[in-house]
């Protein structure tokens, strides 16, 4: 991605297609000339006004309304100028047509707005991200996180961390300065103490269950089970269509069937798989073996079992015992009556008759005391990526081994695992050079933002 701020940037901020308004934003140095290219006077900053656009010949294009912000009080750190148009084709295309045919304006890259805000100090990268998932986002708990992040949510905290590690590491590099004082009894309780403290810190926001992950990207929940057990049914029944193929007939289902949907605020991934049974079918064992697969990665697996039929307790133990994952068991089949053993262990499982519409709220129910740690939250989440988790893991493990470490002897040890781990924190806010993951961040934005 090219980053030439002497170019003024120019894109449609609103989605393509008829509307009654369209946004053109346009940014750089020239973005407040950009009125005289269509025969109108430059206007005062922050004011909003009415204009009407004219092209070469005199002609009127369209009757518009004009906002202009001087830089650096605007959302890029520069000059910025909205067009607010009528949304139809010909006149969003006769604008950015005259524009593109003057010297300095280029057509604006995915993400370019974001990025120059971000590049003049406007936001961090956190903040960016936070931005990219509150445009992404599906559900109020999304938009939620999304919003929490872009007000600091992660970066605050983040940034008292490194303060306080960069703080402790002026003390230690004073002390190597002076290497032949005795470090005072007073700074290397002051030192251990602090971090203890950011490690414990840093601990707290690891242990979270990866709760912002679930949200941002959705919960994943597989339907698993034996053959004819009612798993495409139920997938259906919560999809609300016919999303899978319903029969009798026995490894209906070879491959894996998605569909998203919202439970409770929380954004869920709904996966169907093939019936696990033993089989000599090569296509079936494959659709079996991807399966297992999804089994092993799921966040929540749900396990479907015909409770009309003998030995569904050893089903039920057999398939459990070899789910690693939270698993909610659901037997199918009410309808044909619930064969009891009382021999077996006892099962926490619901009882549905899957063809009987009214069945939903039950088993939404129990998904949704499998979703409540979610919502329950008693804040918003600290982490939202696994590039977060990773950078407070590396931070964690340089401090936890500075503490095995001497001060007599190894004191610059010491100080080197210091700025590790500052340099870990700084890859979650952009204090070092981050420019491939810049790239990456803003590759996914849509243009005009």
């Amino acid at each position: 991605m090219a980053h030439n701020h002497a170019d003024t940037i120019y894109a449609l901020a609103t989605p393509p297609g008829m509307s009654a308004v369209a946004i053109i934003r346009i940014s750089g140095r020239k973005a407040l000339d950009v009125p005289a290219l269509f025969a109108v006077k430059p206007g005062s900053a922050r004011v909003a006004r009415r204009a009407f656009l004219k092209d070469r010949d005199g002609n009127i294009l369209d009757d518009v309304m004009l906002l202009s912000f001087t830089g650096p009080a605007s959302a890029t750190g520069e000059d910025v100028l909205e067009i607010q148009c009528h949304g139809s084709a010909a006149v969003i295309d006769d604008i950015l047509t005259i524009l593109s045919q003057h010297t300095g304006f280029r057509a604006a890259e995915a993400g370019e707005f974001t990025r120059r805000a971000l590049d003049n100090g406007k936001m961090d990268i956190t903040a960016a991200e936070g931005l990219a998932d509150l445009i992404e986002a599906e559900t109020s708990l999304q938009r939620r996180q999304a919003t929490a992040q872009m007000a600091g949510q992660l970066s605050r905290p983040v940034g008292f961390w490194r303060e306080r590690i960069v703080r402790l590491l002026a003390h230690l590099e004073a002390m190597i300065d002076f290497a032949d004082e005795e470090l005072p009894e007073a700074l290397r309780r002051e030192i251990d103490q602090e971090t203890a403290a950011l490690c414990a810190a840093l601990e707290q926001a690891l242990d979270d269950q990866n709760i912002g992950e679930i949200i941002r990207n959705g919960l994943s929940v597989v339907l698993a089970g034996p053959v004819n057990a009612g798993k495409s049914t139920l997938m259906n029944l919560l999809a609300g269509r016919k999303a899978a193929i319903v029969s009798d007939l026995g490894g209906t289902t070879r491959d894996v069937i998605e569909v998203k949907l919202s439970l409770a605020g929380i954004p869920i991934r709904l996966a169907d798989t093939a019936g696990l049974r033993e089989t000599t079918d090569h296509i079936e064992a494959e659709g079996i073996k991807r399966a297992e697969d999804e089994i092993k990665e799921a966040d929540l697996v749900v396990l479907v079992i015909d409770g009309s039929q003998p030995g569904w307790h050893d089903i039920a133990r057999q398939m459990g015992d070899g789910i690693s994952r939270p698993s909610l068991l659901i037997l199918s089949k009410a309808d044909k009556g619930r064969i009891e053993q009382p021999d077996a262990r006892d099962f926490e499982a619901i009882s549905v008759d899957l063809r009987d519409p009214n069945s939903i709220a039950e088993i939404e129910k129990a998904l949704k005391q499998h979703l409540a740690p979610l919502n329950q939250a008693s804040q918003t989440p600290i982490i939202t990526r696994a590039r977060h988790r990773q950078a407070f893991s590396d931070a964690l493990a340089s401090l936890q081994h500075s503490q095995t470490l001497s001060f007599e002897g190894d004191i610059a040890l010491i100080a080197e695992e210091y700025r590790r781990a500052a340099s870990a924190l700084g890859r979650v806010t952009g204090h070092i050079d981050v420019e491939e993951l810049l790239d990456h961040i803003f590759s996914r934005f849509c243009i005009g933002k």
